[in-house]
């Protein structure tokens, strides 16, 4: 770049700063003799100042917050600096509005400016594409299942926006505004982990999963398995496997015959075992189990999906029906139950995008999926959930559907 080319992009980059640090909610709060980031939820924001100043000052806050950025990149771009610094520059106002300088660098969260920018880059891939309103009216029926189930709209951000982001990458994986796009989407998401813990809106206070939530936790890597499958071949996949599943299986049987050991696990060490699983295996080694017969019986594109069900849909059904659960369906929730449909349909799109199998057979293992589940009744779910679903697709693929 030429030196009067670097200059004008600083110059533009602090001008998307500076501009995006002008706070109407602010100056609003001030004319009413408030410090509207002392008061409701403490951010100098477009929210707050609906919560605090109500309708009045709020509807000329979101306005301006929301279109502060694209007002940013359009005047940058008429400057004639190049698309690259215009969109940093929309990214500017986020980082202004968020740390304002006259302010102590105590600003908003930059939601509503960030959400400005999102619609602004959805309306480009729209233009480019019009095939793709058919996946926002997927992720907006997804909108509608979690938000049933939790009535926080702040989740629906965190379950949404990584797909959204996904899909563009399916979609538009050339397009020029990617990268703005997907800090925008990052930034969104961050900021509504960080609300969501903090006003403990997604809180499980049943002391049974306070106690074994270790397991929770750490089911998620079990992809790491498929992934080493994806990259390698399935014999060393499930050599490794094989070996993880062949301890948890020896440490169960040891337990078994040493009634001491099966003792101090009862009492000493509670966080390793359930009540019920004192005299019969664990379910985190049925899990293993039943992962390791998927990924040798079944073909490699079935197992992906009978395995990625059983991973991600008990995750959900568990985290969400323990927090959400007010409606009980045999011995499950509702809500638990819509959240197993809900990850069904977030990996479903995953997988079709990455795999190599026909849209029906998708389709039977995510129906069957969360029905094993709900009627496997005595019967760990970890191992008629990807065997069934696993056997239902396989039998489909045989039939050529």
């Amino acid at each position: 770049m030429e030196p009067l080319e670097i200059l004008i992009s600083i110059l533009c980059l602090l001008f998307g700063y500076f501009f995006g640090s002008i706070n109407p909610g602010y100056f609003f709060g001030r004319l009413k003799k408030i410090d509207i980031r002392e008061v409701g939820s403490k951010n100098a924001g477009t929210i707050n100042t609906f919560q605090t100043l109500g309708v009045k000052y709020g509807i000329p806050t979101a306005i301006f917050d929301i279109f502060k950025g694209l007002l940013v990149i359009l005047i940058t771009l008429s400057l004639g600096t190049n698309i690259i610094v215009a969109h940093l520059s929309g990214l500017m106002t986020i980082v202004g509005h968020i740390f304002p300088f006259y302010l102590k660098f105590r600003g908003g969260q930059g939601v509503a400016a960030a959400t400005g920018m999102l619609l602004c880059y959805l309306m480009n891939y729209l233009i480019t594409n019009t095939e793709f309103i058919f996946f926002l009216f997927y992720l907006i029926l997804l909108s509608v299942i979690f938000y049933y189930i939790s009535r926080i709209w702040t989740l629906l951000s965190i379950v949404v926006l990584p797909l959204l982001g996904y899909s563009v990458y399916i979609y538009f994986p050339d397009c020029q505004y990617n990268i703005f796009f997907w800090i925008v989407i990052a930034h969104i998401t961050t900021i509504a982990i960080y609300n969501i813990l903090k006003e403990g809106k997604f809180k499980i206070e049943d002391t049974n999963f306070q106690t074994y939530r270790w397991r929770v936790a750490i089911r998620p890597f079990a992809i790491i398995f498929l992934i080493f499958y994806s990259i390698f071949t399935k014999v060393p996949s499930l050599y490794i496997l094989g070996s993880v599943t062949l301890v948890l299986v020896a440490f169960d049987i040891f337990r078994f015959m040493h009634k001491k050991t099966n003792e101090v696990l009862k009492t000493k060490v509670k966080a390793l075992l359930r009540k019920n699983e004192i005299k019969k295996f664990s379910s985190f080694t049925i899990f293993f189990v039943a992962l390791f017969i998927t990924l040798l019986v079944f073909p490699k594109e079935v197992a992906f999906i009978a395995s990625s069900f059983l991973i991600y849909g008990d995750i959900f059904g568990k985290l969400f029906g323990l927090a959400f659960g007010r409606h009980k369906i045999l011995n499950k929730t509702l809500e638990g139950t819509l959240a197993y449909i809900g990850s069904v349909l977030i990996m479903g799109y995953i997988l079709y995008t990455s795999l190599n199998i026909p849209l029906i057979v998708l389709i039977l293992g995510g129906i069957s999926a969360p029905l094993v589940e709900m009627f496997s009744m005595n019967v760990n779910d970890n191992l008629t959930v990807p065997l069934i679903t696993g056997s239902i697709m396989t039998v489909a693929l045989l039939f050529g559907l």
